[in-house]
């Protein structure tokens, strides 16, 4: 067994492996993948040659970058984890995994994201961690608005999108809808133009408009029990273009008889509290834990949230005092100090071995808090019941660190 890039003469089988696996049309589909992304490089698709030169297991890795808290990180994005029917059961997929992880680290790659398919126990016992990403259902849509509701006097008009008048408008405003949002990736031009991109459905299905003014957009699937919302933006100095997007999808629900509209957005997000109320509808939280992280370079990916972590203990103004801890995650630990300046710095794993206290987190935990999905206040109980009691000092400056808020990773953008 021998596990490798792939080559360029390659890529047909590997195509054919995949459509065995996961879908015999995907041909057209599997190509625009590599053919139509612009970051695609061969090393990116890792692959197990068997012995005769056969191609027995692959995987794709996708060069993107996420926000975690304001700071956009580099990350690997892993997909079409597949295993030729003939080859299962000899460990493949984990010798895959390890590599991937290996390649990643070596090429500058901080963090990796996936999404399983599969129960999630696979990718825990090779280290990685499930993050629940909260959504949102509201069932019994009772009171819709009408043709003019909500409009008021922004008279924003709410029409299909077209890529033509819109795109450029729509760029923008996703930048500044997102930039300060944990969790959601950075979506450069060539991006937003890839072939992979619009496969997945980047591109919303409506917008708000005034004149020549874009202040909202909305991806929007009708399905045949409930309207699903894939992604929303908008103008965040206001929220008149929102209300007009949701009267518009209350009545688009209400022409094909829908009472549900669900959402895998966190229900924090002003989308959820205006459809409750332009509705009238009953607000059930929901959550979804097949997204899974896993940090390939620890210390990096802390030198890179360093300046965002700087201004955090800024922002606590002496409420911190001097302190060092050792955070370990897995195989990988990295200490932080804060001196009696306020000034925060990174030490290698091995500082002060016997004197720091080190705080031991599973990944899944880590990213949580990392994301902000939860905040450290918030699960040091649960960190506290598996391993000794966090000293008031080092708690204090976690939850500086670490506080709660707002992640999501929008629908189109998963791989």
């Amino acid at each position: 067994m021998q596990i490798r890039g792939a080559r360029p003469e390659e890529l047909p089988e590997m195509i054919d492996l995949q459509c065995r696996v996961f879908r015999s049309d995907g041909h057209e589909r599997f190509g625009h993948y590599i053919h139509g992304d612009s970051s695609y490089q061969y090393g990116q698709t890792r692959v197990v040659e068997e012995d005769g030169g056969r191609i027995a297991a692959t995987l794709r890795i996708w060069d993107r970058e996420i926000r975690i808290g304001d700071t956009a990180v580099r990350m690997g994005g892993i997909g079409g984890v597949c295993t030729d029917p003939e080859f299962r059961g000899r460990g493949y997929a984990c010798a895959l995994m390890k590599d991937a992880v290996s390649w990643m680290r070596r090429q500058g790659y901080l963090a990796s994201v996936l999404f399983s398919a599969i129960p999630t126990r696979f990718y825990r016992n090779l280290g990685w961690g499930s993050v629940p990403m909260a959504g949102f259902r509201i069932k019994h849509l009772g009171r819709r608005a009408g043709p003019d509701a909500g409009l008021g006097k922004a008279e924003w008009e709410v029409e299909d999108f077209d890529e033509t008048r819109d795109l450029a408008q729509v760029i923008a405003l996703y930048e500044a809808h997102n930039r300060q949002r944990s969790g959601t990736l950075v979506r450069r031009r060539a991006y937003w133009d890839s072939a992979p991109a619009r496969l997945r459905g980047i591109l919303p299905s409506t917008v708000a408009r005034r004149g020549e003014d874009l202040g909202g957009y909305l991806h929007l699937h009708l399905g045949d029990e409930r309207a699903e919302v894939l992604e929303v933006g908008y103008d965040i100095e206001g929220e008149d273009a929102l209300v007009a997007l949701v009267d518009h999808l209350l009545r688009a629900c209400e022409a094909k008889g829908l009472d549900e509209i669900a959402a895998q957005i966190p229900p924090r997000h002003p989308l959820a509290a205006v459809i409750e109320e332009r509705s009238s509808g009953d607000l059930y939280l929901t959550g979804d834990s097949a997204m899974m992280i896993y940090p390939v370079n620890l210390k990096a990916l802390f030198s890179e949230l360093l300046p965002e972590w700087q201004s955090r203990i800024d922002e606590a103004a002496g409420g911190l005092v001097p302190v060092t801890l050792r955070l370990r995650v897995g195989d990988q630990a990295c200490s932080l100090s804060v001196d009696d300046g306020g000034r925060l710095t990174l030490g290698d794993s091995t500082d002060e071995a016997s004197e720091v206290e080190e705080i031991s987190l599973a990944a899944g935990p880590f990213f949580q808090i990392l994301l902000g999905e939860s905040g450290w206040i918030e699960l040091e109980s649960a960190v506290e019941a598996t391993g000794p009691a966090v000293s008031a000092d080092r708690s204090s400056l976690l939850a500086a660190l670490l506080p709660r808020r707002e992640a999501i990773f929008w629908a189109p953008d998963h791989y």
